[in-house]
């Protein structure tokens, strides 16, 4: 194995984004075109994907790997290589990566969440298995549904030893109720799209995740609701955890459906406009918690 380690495939925008906000490189409001996206590319010195990864051990070691390394790629038309100390720019993911594979946590790399004002975001992580085909069907569901959502994809796959996965950042202005809704709605809408299995999710989303394992009558899920319920008869560890819920709840009543979700949105807005009319308030805006 040449690239040891996980190599990361990202795309451009999750760059761009650690080194500024949407505002820096575009005043539109919607997605960035195709042109967008390689001008800003142009402007990093960055390619429209760009891979990181890592090798280890003694110097004559990594220097043979390195070298197999660059005769694969350059087999490639255009492929340009850096090392940390290539790169000068203020906020450098590969400086980042460099520091994240030897085990030293940094958060300049998170710099991505605000590319928009209140910036937040959820992640969709389908699996898929290690294919240019597979990345390519799950790079183009997600930019359509992000271009329907007016919200601009940024992703990245992680290339296992026996799996890919896709992490899709979605991120969106908290403070923005259309942007919440559609974010949420897109999200949903991905995992119906074609039932990939995520490795990972929200709370909000874990019965909907769970559903989608559902080979041979849901027997996976029988089987661990049958052990849940052997494990902690009196249903007090996270019940609904990773879809799984104690025999004695109604499930149907506890799962967060879209629906709901919709409702408590309208719920949030109405409350906010009743409270901006308060005399009470003189008119000032009420203070959310996050303030």
């Amino acid at each position: 194995m040449a690239i040891q380690n996980v190599p990361t495939l990202r795309h451009i925008l999750l760059d761009a984004a650690v080194a500024g906000d949407k505002a820096s490189y575009s005043s539109k409001d919607g997605p960035l075109s195709d042109e967008e996206l390689d001008a800003i590319a142009a402007k990093l010195n960055l390619g429209r994907w760009n891979m990181y990864g890592a090798v280890y051990g003694p110097e004559p070691i990594r220097r043979v790997l390195l070298d197999t390394l660059r005769s694969a790629f350059l087999s490639i038309p255009g492929p340009k290589f850096y090392f940390p100390e290539d790169r000068n720019e203020p906020h450098s993911v590969l400086k980042a990566r460099d520091k994240t594979l030897q085990g030293i946590s940094s958060l300049d790399e998170l710099r991505w969440i605000s590319w928009l004002p209140n910036g937040a975001h959820l992640f969709f992580s389908p699996i898929a298995k290690i294919s240019g085909s597979d990345a390519c069907l799950q790079y183009q569901v997600t930019k359509r549904r992000f271009a329907e959502a007016g919200l601009d994809f940024m992703g990245t796959f992680a290339i296992g030893m026996r799996e890919m996965h896709h992490i899709v950042c979605v991120v969106f202005n908290r403070e923005d109720q259309r942007q919440r809704v559609k974010a949420r709605w897109m999200i949903r809408q991905l995992i119906r799209d074609c039932g990939w299995g995520e490795y990972r999710t929200h709370l909000a989303l874990m019965d909907q995740i769970a559903a989608t394992y559902n080979f041979s009558d849901n027997a996976q899920m029988k089987l661990n609701e049958t052990i849940k319920n052997a494990l902690d008869p009196n249903r007090i560890l996270a019940p609904g955890k990773n879809g799984i819920w104690p025999q004695c709840y109604d499930k149907k009543a506890w799962v967060l459906e879209e629906e709901e979700e919709e409702e408590e949105e309208e719920k949030e807005k109405r409350a906010s406009a009743a409270a901006a009319r308060d005399p009470l308030f003189g008119g000032l805006t009420p203070i959310s918690p996050r303030d």
